[in-house]
């Protein structure tokens, strides 16, 4: 875990839900935030996720199928990342995978080295 995400957890505690703490770790990394974010930086983050909890309920769905399947807190950072990226909470498979990429870097796949 980076140091951001360290010190958003540790003075957050039991206000934000670990998918909260993964989302605003994300947006501050984004933003280039490192170690201890300002007030200003971490309201602005907050924000974001309201935002896109905002949109998850003005447009309740099932699951998104084209979603790359990863683990829950690789896919919040990668949800972060799309709504940042494309202000969207459905991404296309192109932006999902512009986000992953943009997130994790190229992924190569098992025959490569």
């Amino acid at each position: 875990m980076s140091a951001a995400a360290v010190a958003v957890a540790e003075n957050l505690g039991p206000r934000l839900t670990p998918f909260e703490v993964i989302f605003v770790r994300t947006v501050l990394e984004h933003r280039g935030v490192r170690g201890q974010p300002a007030l200003g930086e971490f309201t602005g983050a907050l924000e974001v996720l309201r935002r896109f909890d905002e949109q998850c309920i003005a447009n309740p769905g099932r699951e998104d199928d084209r979603a790359p399947r990863l683990g829950a807190e690789d896919m919040t950072a990668l949800r972060a990342k799309a709504f940042l990226l494309f202000g969207t909470i459905r991404p296309t498979p192109a932006q999902w995978q512009r986000a992953q990429l943009a997130l994790f870097g190229p992924m190569l796949c098992e025959t490569c080295e």
